[in-house]
């Protein structure tokens, strides 16, 4: 259990930051302006998929839970949806965006959400019966 959590902060962490550098330095070449922090957004999601793949990982060894990850997992991206919009609400959803900066904030939720599901799959798949 430790080492999988050891491997899920690696991958999250070496995802996260070299994704916002190069995201950031794309950014700064192309002198868009973001009302949003975008290191903040990249924290939120870094964080927030550790989080739900450490729960996971917990929950699939939890006879009762084990075989409701699946329509847990639904539920937490609805989670995660709702707490973004609470605290990015003033900062994202309370201007207008121009499509870049929509686009800049999609990359880091398309980035986790991508690395989130590939490790609650392979999850899922140690233990199904």
């Amino acid at each position: 259990m430790l080492k999988n959590l050891i491997t899920y902060i690696l991958i999250f962490t070496i995802a996260g930051v070299s994704t916002y550098l190069l995201h950031s330095n794309f950014i700064e070449e192309k002198n868009i302006f973001l009302p949003f922090s975008l290191k903040k957004v990249y924290l939120f999601f870094v964080l927030f998929s550790l989080v739900i793949c450490f729960l996971f990982k917990v929950g699939s060894v939890i006879n009762k839970i084990k075989e409701q990850l699946g329509f847990i997992y639904l539920g937490t991206i609805i989670f995660k949806i709702t707490v973004f919009a609470v605290i990015f609400y003033k900062s994202v959803f309370a201007v207008d965006l121009t499509n870049a900066q929509r686009i800049a904030l999609i990359i880091p939720m398309a980035i986790f959400l991508f690395i989130e599901v590939f490790l609650v799959a392979k999850i899922l798949n140690k233990t199904s019966f």
